[in-house]
């Protein structure tokens, strides 16, 4: 399991104490820079209004994410550590992606608004999923006509199509009145067939009932009787549970047939191949969108938290997965000053994290302590984000 976190700190001027004393609390773990540009703060009410917008973002990209990796598995059968290998981001693999981030202004210039950039992002993200969905759909109806292929290919003599099976030879050709009809017989009944199928209805040839096929439920008869008599001898074959197929020698259906499971086939590898090519490429788009989302997220929150001007530096760090629990004690126990209780509930609900309830004094239930306890510990006195990269862990 591969975990990031992505916090903010004041910096009170200095940004070389504030990464010390942040260093000094992860140990061991690994603590990276985690570049900001110095975006057009806006409004108190703008960024409040982002931050219940990119924290909605933020779940549904990361969903995104984890949807375009199912999908590559799925369509591959190809393992994490493949995976793990091939997939990239800006030509780097996702761990260095994210450890080097760099704000790309090429794609989100830096220098509009928030609303703007975030609206930039959601555009670009909304493409990629709707082209995500119609390939998809398309894939999935190519699919089912394959599936629907191997199905007249496959099956019992009942169910299969028996185009291949039945030859020309063993059909009744160019008669105006009779015709062959062909009659999945299960294995257990053949002599019953035998015994039968002479009397099933009143024109059917004596001793024409001749062996076409078997597999390892049915053996499939061919029967040579009067058109008229057709859908009678159907009925009570069913009845005596016979199977008629509905089957007619055509060649020119079968060579349809032929034509039909190549082009299917054909197809179906096709638009895999291009499905498979467009995730991988795509890929990148997403898992860049979403950690850019991530960083928006650090700087909005840092504003509404720590004020302006901006004074306050991002850190990314890989956590020592052992000593995770300890060492975020002990970031909360050295920026503990950062906030009292009372404005870590406030600051809580504002971030999405609690909703206020109406409080009256007859209501016992207004107020539930382990759901304000649970907030409490989840919630930090310093901007806090995980990036979970759990995606592709170890098969």
């Amino acid at each position: 399991m591969t975990l990031y976190w992505l916090l903010s700190v004041p910096a009170q001027g200095d940004g070389h104490i504030a990464w010390r004393d942040v260093k000094n609390r992860v140990g061991d773990s690994e603590a990276y820079d985690f570049t900001l540009p110095m975006f057009k703060i806006g409004t108190l009410d703008t960024l409040v209004r982002l931050s219940d917008e990119l924290a909605k973002y933020d779940a549904s990209y990361e969903n995104t994410t984890g949807k375009f990796i199912d999908t590559l598995r799925n369509l591959t059968g190809a393992s994490n550590a493949s995976l793990s290998s091939t997939l990239v981001v800006e030509d780097k693999s996702v761990d260095q992606y994210i450890r080097t981030f760099s704000w790309n202004n090429s794609r989100f210039r830096s220098d509009k608004a928030l609303p703007e950039i975030v609206s930039q992002i959601g555009e670009a993200m909304g493409s990629i999923e709707a082209s995500l969905k119609t390939k998809m759909t398309q894939y999935n109806a190519i699919k089912n006509s394959l599936a629907t292929v191997k199905r007249k290919q496959t099956g019992n003599l009942s169910v299969r199509s028996l185009n291949g099976i039945v030859r020309r030879e063993d059909c009744l050709s160019d008669s105006e009145y009779m015709r062959t009809a062909f009659v999945a017989v299960p294995k257990n009944l053949t002599r019953e067939w035998a015994n039968s199928y002479e009397h099933l209805a009143d024109m059917v040839v004596p001793r024409s009932s001749k062996k076409i096929a078997d597999d390892a439920e049915y053996v499939l008869y061919s029967v040579v009787l009067f058109k008229r008599v057709f859908d009678e001898f159907s009925n009570k074959a069913r009845d005596a549970r016979f199977i008629v197929r509905d089957y007619v020698y055509d060649e020119d259906e079968i060579q349809k047939d032929r034509v039909l499971a190549i082009e299917v086939v054909e197809q179906e590898e096709e638009l895999l191949d291009n499905i498979t090519e467009w995730l991988k490429g795509s890929f990148g788009d997403v898992v860049s969108a979403w950690i850019h989302i991530k960083a928006l997220r650090v700087f909005v929150e840092s504003i509404l938290r720590y004020g302006i001007p901006p004074d306050f530096l991002p850190i990314l760090v890989k956590p020592n997965l052992k000593q995770a629990s300890k060492i975020k004690q002990q970031l909360n126990e050295f920026f503990s000053y950062l906030e009292t209780s009372a404005s870590a509930s406030a600051r809580a609900t504002m971030a999405g994290k609690a909703k206020p309830k109406p409080m009256h004094a007859s209501d016992d239930s207004a107020f539930d302590m382990q759901e304000f306890s649970n907030i409490l510990s989840d919630y930090t006195p310093f901007v806090f984000f995980d990036i979970p990269w759990t995606f592709l862990d170890s098969d």
